[in-house]
C-alpha cells in the first residue's frame, strides 16, 4: 500500500505521523528550514505557510505531490507544480471558523471600549469566501449589520446583495477576507493603499485576518499614528520580521493567529489526508484523527447576557490579551531567527473554537442560554 512513499510533513501539522503513516513514512521537520537537500528523495511534502514552495524548492527532487495544511495558497507557486505534473492540494475553509472567532472577539471588544451596541455597528467584509462568509454568520448572529464587497462574486452571482468599495470603507468596522494575489481583473496586493485608508471613517476598525501585503503598511503606519482609527493587525508583511513601529502601534497586534486553532488545525489534516488518500487511489479507512479531548466547562453563572456572552467569548479568544505578548517582541532581535514570533504562534494555537468549549450557566436564564447558542457554545448547567 504504497508503504515504501517518503513523506516529509512540517512538524507543526497536526497529527501527522497517525493521519499520513497509510501512505508511507513520515518524517517531521522544521518548515522554515526546508531546503532541496532535505527534500532529494522525499516523494509527498506537506508545508504550512512558512514554506515557499517553489522550482529552488523542488527542482532535482522526486517530489510527485504537494500539500499545504492551508487554506491560503500565495506560499505555492502552483503554475510550477502544474508545469511538472506534480499532483497539490490544500485545505479550503479549514481555518475559517477560527477567523470568524477571532473577528467576532474583536468587534465585541470594540463595542466594549467605545460603549456602542452591536445593534448599531456597520461591518464591511471584503472578501466573502469561506472565512468571510463565517464571519458574517457570527456578527449576524449578534445582530451586527454585515456588507459584502467582493468584486470576483458579484461579477458571478450579480451584484444584489454586494457594496462597491467606497461603501465598504465608510462602515465601522472593515474586516479583509481576501487572498493575496499579484496578477488578474481583482490583484489584491496593496488593495487598502493611502487613499482608501483615508477614506475610512473617524472612529473605525480595520481588521486585517488576511494577508500581510493586502494592506500598504508605510500608509497604514501613517495613519495609525494620526489616531483618528483602530487596526486589529493579525498578518503581517515579512513574517516573521514583522514592522515594529507598526506593531507598537497596532490596537490589536497578533502573530497570524486568527486561523490557529486546535480545531481548525485537525482540519486541515483531515483535509489533506483525505486529498492524499485519494491522489494515491488508496481507500480512506475513515479512522481519521484522534479526537480532540474535551475541555471542562466555562461557569458564568454569575453572568448573565452580554456579559456572559464575552466572558465565553474572551476565554476562548482574546486578542487584545495577545497583544502585549507580540508587542514585547518589538525591541527584540527579529531579524535573524523566527523563533519567537513562532513560539508564540505555537501558545495561541492551543485554543479552542466556541463548539468545543461548554459553557455552565444558570439554569432558568434562558435569555443567556439563547445568546451563546448563537455562537454554539454548549451549554450545561452550573
Amino acid at each position: 500500500m504504497n508503504a515504501g512513499l517518503r513523506i516529509v510533513a512540517d512538524r507543526v501539522i497536526a497529527q501527522a505521523q497517525t493521519a499520513f503513516s497509510a501512505c508511507g513514512s513520515v518524517t517531521s521537520v522544521d518548515g522554515r528550514q526546508l531546503n532541496a537537500t532535505l527534500l532529494r528523495t522525499a516523494d509527498i511534502l506537506l508545508v504550512r505557510s512558512v514554506t515557499r514552495v517553489d522550482r529552488q524548492l523542488l527542482a532535482g527532487t522526486a517530489v510527485r505531490f504537494v500539500g499545504t495544511a492551508t487554506a491560503g495558497t500565495d506560499h505555492i507557486d502552483l503554475d510550477y507544480l502544474k508545469s511538472q505534473g506534480i499532483g497539490f492540494a490544500a485545505a479550503a475553509g479549514c481555518n475559517a471558523r477560527a477567523v470568524g472567532e477571532y473577528v467576532l472577539a474583536c468587534v465585541l471588544a470594540l463595542a466594549l471600549q467605545t460603549h456602542r451596541p452591536l445593534r448599531e455597528m456597520r461591518c464591511a467584509i471584503v472578501g466573502c469566501g469561506h472565512a468571510g462568509r463565517a464571519v458574517e454568520a457570527l456578527l449576524t448572529a449578534l445582530e451586527v449589520h454585515c456588507l459584502r464587497y467582493d468584486p470576483p462574486r458579484a461579477e458571478r452571482e450579480g451584484t444584489a446583495g454586494f457594496v462597491g468599495l467606497d461603501e465598504a470603507l465608510r462602515a465601522d468596522i472593515v474586516t479583509l477576507h481576501v487572498p493575496l494575489t499579484r496578477s488578474g481583473e481583482h490583484p489584491t496586493l496593496g488593495l487598502l493603499g493611502r487613499a482608501e485608508l483615508a477614506a475610512l471613517q473617524p472612529g473605525a476598525l480595520l481588521i486585517n485576518a488576511a494577508r500581510g501585503g493586502v494592506v500598504d503598511e508605510t500608509a497604514l503606519r501613517a495613519w495609525i499614528g494620526s489616531g483618528r482609527w483602530l487596526a486589529a493587525i493579525d498578518c503581517w508583511q515579512n513574517e516573521p520580521q514583522i514592522n515594529a513601529d507598526l506593531l507598537r502601534c497596532a490596537w490589536v497586534a497578533t502573530p497570524h493567529i486568527a486561523g490557529h486553532t486546535l480545531d481548525a488545525r485537525q482540519r486541515a489534516t483531515q483535509q489533506l489526508r483525505a486529498a492524499l488518500l485519494a491522489w494515491l487511489v488508496i481507500p480512506d479507512d475513515a479512522n481519521g484523527l484522534a479526537a480532540l479531548p474535551p475541555l471542562s466547562a466555562l461557569n458564568v453563572a454569575d453572568k448573565s447576557g452580554l456579559d456572559a456572552l464575552c466572558a465565553a467569548v474572551f476565554h476562548c479568544c482574546n486578542p487584545l490579551a495577545d497583544t502585549p505578548r507580540l508587542r514585547a517582541l518589538a525591541g527584540a532581535d527579529t531579524t535573524t531567527t523566527a523563533a519567537p514570533f513562532d513560539a508564540l504562534r505555537a501558545q495561541a494555537g492551543a485554543r479552542r473554537e466556541f463548539t468545543g468549549q461548554s459553557v455552565a450557566i444558570h439554569q432558568g436564564d434562558s435569555d443567556t442560554a439563547a445568546l451563546l447558542q448563537r455562537l454554539d457554545f454548549p451549554l450545561v448547567s452550573a
